[in-house]
């Protein structure tokens, strides 16, 4: 239940510039409570794939989420004040899951497989925060390249620069099972190699006629991502 007359909570991207430079005081603290651990005020919380840092910032209980590591960057997610800093911990949580859930009910079902797709700014963020390898990045920027007409997983070894197709299928369900992983998804049921749940995640496969081999085809909130991050 939420508390009465609860302080408020904001999301990232309504903070003025003054702010903007206490927010990165905050990390910098943060920061050096990894490094040393007298320093004294800063609490860390692992809460699902968030990193939360709360303590004492200009005489007010602050509690800050950041991507967990290993993500590449330690962008401020949400942020929330309380009384205390654990009271202000569980404010920020109420925000991430309020995030989350809100997140869930915008997916939008792809009929092709059954899969429910993330939006874009969900991909751009897991863009922004996986690591990838070049070969990774290289099969994600050739099927967003190829856009509606998609590529058969030959096309797509090809591109990659592989002469196996199954290291080539073997890498693309690897790039789904981290963006799956670092997007909290449900994944669907593998089915077959041409089905499998963890590329779902990136792509869709069609097939034209009997003899033709199935072509995957990126969804369209994935290769806006890809072109905005890549």
């Amino acid at each position: 239940m939420k508390r009465k007359n609860a302080p408020p909570v904001t999301l990232q991207g309504s903070k003025s510039s003054a702010q903007g430079l206490e927010q990165r005081s905050f990390q910098d603290r943060s920061v050096r409570k990894s490094r040393n651990a007298d320093v004294s005020g800063v609490i860390e919380e692992e809460y699902g794939k968030y990193l939360i840092k709360a303590g004492i910032l200009s005489g007010n209980s602050v509690a800050r989420a950041f991507p967990k590591p290993p993500a590449k960057t330690q962008a401020m997610i949400a942020d929330a004040v309380g009384e205390t800093p654990a009271s202000a911990i569980d404010a920020l949580k109420e925000v991430l899951e309020a995030r989350d859930r809100n997140r869930s009910d915008q997916r939008r079902l792809e009929g092709n497989s059954g899969t429910l797709v993330p939006g874009e700014r969900e991909y751009i963020e897991a863009l922004r925060q996986i690591r990838f390898t070049p070969a990774q990045i290289t099969i994600l920027k050739a099927l967003s390249i190829a856009g509606k007409e998609g590529l058969t997983v030959g096309q797509l070894s090809h591109a990659a620069g592989y002469t196996s197709r199954e290291a080539s299928i073997k890498v693309f369900k690897k790039i789904g099972l981290m963006v799956a992983e670092y997007l909290e998804l449900d994944l669907p049921d593998p089915g077959t190699a041409q089905n499998d749940g963890a590329v779902q995640v990136l792509a869709f496969s069609h097939i034209e006629g009997e003899d033709e081999p199935a072509t995957w085809v990126m969804h369209q909130e994935l290769r806006n991502a890809v072109r905005s991050v890549l």
